[in-house]
């Protein structure tokens, strides 16, 4: 792949490493990284890019030798970004709100049930394909999967009208991630103005993120959310993307099955934390209740 970056981009380097999902290496004191990319909608993330760049640390989507954004080499496409942000910064719930409220639209349809329904369905698959080589998956899929019918139920009681504003949003935010994925253009979709927020909050469990609640305090003062905009966050909590995640990467990318244990060895303290933060924002809103939830609280 030094060749390729030579030939595509000019650009001569003396070390480039692979970590499953992409390239990367060093050039004059900036990052980059060379992702393999699939169905992408180049014209709108080049859009999106552009319009960012000036007033955010979004990484660069770099044009190639022939000023084009997609580089092909033996059948398989490629994009090349250019990293600004600090890769061993964490995340946090202000540099969210920024992003989110740099860009918005209104031309787009969201549907939270239909789109987990259909992944749900997806890794249904995998595991009956693969199962046998993954106990653990095997023995955990269950739970989750009623978890994830728990959020899609919620979801579909939610009354949702059409004239909704769809913001800067994430593909995936997990609990180990830096702002350099925050500010990934290839990681950059629209949705509600909750989604991130709710992956903050279920991520900062499992990064024993001790100030959550202060954080959300400052948040709810700043930010106001309607009644409509609450209930999506509960369900995008109750949503369980860090497990369906996690699946993806040891079945896909061949992580260690083993790391599927420091989420289910905290499932009970994790209930519990789910419980106490929809009573947090039951302070500030009359939402419904989740009944096993608050058994669970309560035993």
């Amino acid at each position: 792949m030094n060749n390729f970056v030579a030939y595509f981009y000019d650009i001569t380097i003396d070390k480039l490493t692979f970590n499953n999902k992409y390239y990367s290496f060093n050039y004059l004191g900036y990052l980059y990284r060379l992702y393999l990319i699939d169905n992408i909608d180049v014209d709108m993330l080049v859009n999106i890019n552009k319009r960012l760049i000036d007033n955010t640390l979004v990484s660069e989507i770099i044009i190639n030798r022939d000023g084009k954004y997609i580089s092909t080499y033996n059948g398989s496409n490629y994009i090349l970004i250019k990293i600004y942000a600090n890769p061993e910064k964490k995340i946090s719930l202000d540099e969210i709100t920024y992003l989110a409220n740099t860009l918005y639209t209104k031309n787009i349809k969201m549907n939270w049930a239909k789109l987990w329904s259909t992944k749900i369905d997806y890794l249904e698959n995998l595991i009956n394909e693969n199962g046998k080589k993954y106990p653990l998956l095997v023995d955990s899929f269950n739970y989750f999967v009623g978890l994830a019918e728990n959020a899609i139920s919620y979801y579909n009681s939610i009354e949702i009208g059409n004239d909704n504003t769809y913001v800067i949003s994430h593909k995936t935010l997990k609990y180990n991630d830096t702002v350099d994925v925050l500010y990934n253009p290839l990681n950059i979709i629209f949705d509600y103005s909750v989604r991130d927020v709710a992956e903050y909050i279920k991520n900062s469990f499992w990064n024993n993120n001790k100030n959550i609640y202060d954080e959300l305090s400052e948040y709810m003062k700043y930010n106001h959310l309607s009644i409509t905009d609450v209930k999506l966050l509960i369900s995008r909590i109750l949503y369980p993307s860090f497990y369906f995640g996690l699946y993806e990467d040891i079945l896909i990318y061949n992580m260690n099955e083993s790391i599927i244990l420091k989420f289910t060895n905290k499932l009970p303290q994790y209930e519990i934390y789910i419980s106490n933060m929809i009573a947090f924002f039951n302070n500030y809103y009359d939402i419904p209740k989740i009944n096993w939830l608050n058994r669970k609280n309560e035993d």
